[in-house]
């Protein structure tokens, strides 16, 4: 079925009255299937020219193809992979508040991406939202106040650790955190800083995308 859609959205991007060529050697597409043990199938959609990657443009021309069908993204970086990069596909794909994307950082534990906001919609503060941040000189902060230098989280972690059992004490359950990286730091910087705060009890993070991210509420994916 996943297949049979993004064919459809490369069928919607041809030329008018122009038919998809059958021959793989005249499209400059193909699609790499996996096959598990279970007898479930993965698809990726690849560029055959060059290197056979997509520029943060070609993904931003894919996903707008793909409007049509239900969006969902998973984004599986390399360990070296810089937040730039990182960023710059995460907004190529973003094309709209109803793309689902998220980034999976282990088996059980994946960062989610918040959609992209609104711009119709009234921004409302949500004073339980936490985000932690890592500027580009290793300094952690939560919500501004400092918590010492990555990649030593002790810190961080005893403080979140305190938020949120205080919360639980007062019958609160809000545990997201949203994680805010320079943009040099690495895609093996956010999953460790994403473990730890996963450890303390957070039961959603998620990676600070927009500038106003820490004053709108934070809608949770639901799964």
């Amino acid at each position: 079925m996943l297949a049979i859609l993004l064919l459809a959205a490369f069928v919607d991007a041809q030329p008018a009255g122009k038919k998809p060529v059958a021959n793989q050697t005249q499209s400059d597409f193909e699609y790499e299937v996996s096959v598990t043990p279970l007898g479930l199938a993965g698809i990726i959609v690849r560029r055959k020219s060059g290197l056979g990657l997509f520029t943060p443009a070609m993904l931003n021309s894919f996903a707008n193809q793909s409007t049509k069908i239900s969006q969902s993204f998973v984004i599986r970086p390399d360990n070296d992979a810089k937040m730039v990069d990182i960023l710059a596909a995460i907004n190529a794909i973003r094309v709209s508040p109803k793309t689902d994307a998220r980034i999976e950082v282990d088996a059980d534990l994946a960062v989610f991406i918040p959609a992209r906001p609104n711009p119709t919609a009234i921004p409302r503060p949500n004073p339980l939202t936490l985000v932690v941040n890592v500027d580009e000189g290793s300094n952690i902060s939560l919500n501004g106040e400092k918590q010492g230098t990555f990649p030593d989280t002790s810190k961080l972690e005893q403080h979140l650790k305190a938020i949120f059992d205080d919360r639980k004490k007062n019958g609160l359950t809000e545990t997201t955190v949203l994680i805010s990286l320079g943009k040099n730091m690495t895609f093996a910087n956010l999953a460790q800083l994403a473990r730890a705060v996963k450890s303390e009890g957070s039961k959603a993070i998620g990676l600070q995308v927009d500038e106003t991210a820490q004053m709108i509420e934070v809608n949770i994916p639901q799964r």
